[in-house]
């Protein structure tokens, strides 16, 4: 009787200790810095300072300490967007300035940046030992690496630079969001580099190809296609490429027909504007 009742004890403890291991919960503190100083310059005075270099989709190397702040707007929470997180800057109210642009800052290493960087954490960032630069004309932070065709770009920054070059201040606050909303004024070729990166919202728009699914992989001979693009008709007039990649969890879901609202990270390659759903939630289908 006694071997019966030890041998019941003892399974009710290891049940008990599976039970406590189970429930453990890992930071995601562990995978950025604990502490970086305060800002010394503004997303807006980084991207004047080098807007050249970000026009020209060249890098440059960071050598001292220059520190910016920022809150998340974009990650990679349905893999529409790839290894990258868009911050923008916030205005005196602590809620987003949606009258100046963000920047985009390449992060690779990590399968899910959105559980570290969730929508409204905000992020300071010391961009000592890194590169900032141009992807397409749009302003990224990361590190060069060479093509498969062996030319230098610059792309997402390593994993462990995140522990050491990125902190988050508080906690995510996505109250503190607020997006633009976009007119045909806005996608002037003159503005470009004035909207992009930013989270914004297209009311009252349509997109071509109704009925298709957002992307899907094609196979050709010697080819792969990665992206799909489709035409999102603005109610004043305006249209802009919805750019949707092949990996995005939304790929094969039917593109709505009628009326939308539509959120998304305007962005750009060289001077098309492109809009880059962050999930399928940033779809809304208009009451008929």
């Amino acid at each position: 009787m006694k071997k019966y009742i030890i041998t019941i004890f003892a399974g009710m403890l290891m049940a008990s200790c599976m039970n406590d291991f189970d429930t453990i919960q890992v930071s995601t503190n562990a995978y950025t810095a604990d502490s970086i100083a305060p800002p010394t310059t503004t997303i807006s005075s980084l991207l004047s300072k080098y807007a050249s270099t970000i026009s020209n989709s060249a890098y440059q190397a960071i050598t001292e300490d220059v520190i910016i702040e920022g809150v998340v707007t974009g990650n990679d929470i349905s893999g529409n967007i790839y290894q990258v997180v868009y911050i923008q800057p916030l205005g005196t109210d602590g809620m987003v300035d949606i009258q100046k642009p963000g920047i985009s800052v390449g992060i690779k290493g990590y399968g899910a940046l959105y559980t570290l960087f969730p929508i409204g954490q905000k992020l300071r960032i010391n961009l000592k030992g890194l590169y900032i630069g141009g992807y397409g004309a749009l302003p990224k932070i990361g590190q060069p690496y060479i093509n498969i065709n062996g030319a230098l770009r610059l792309g997402p920054m390593n994993a462990n630079y995140t522990k050491t070059n990125i902190m988050k201040v508080d906690k995510p606050n996505p109250d503190c969001i607020k997006v633009r909303q976009l007119t045909s004024s806005d996608l002037a070729s003159s503005n470009i580099s004035n909207v992009t990166p930013m989270l914004v919202c297209v009311e009252n728009c349509e997109i071509d190809d109704a009925g298709q699914p957002f992307a899907v992989t094609e196979y050709m001979e010697n080819n792969e296609t990665y992206s799909v693009e489709h035409i999102v008709k603005l109610s004043d007039g305006g249209r802009l490429t919805l750019y949707t990649s092949t990996s995005a969890s939304f790929a094969g879901d039917t593109i709505p027909s009628g009326k939308l609202t539509l959120y998304g990270i305007l962005s750009r390659y060289s001077s098309t504007y492109q809009l880059q759903l962050r999930s399928k939630d940033d779809v809304i289908i208009q009451q008929q």
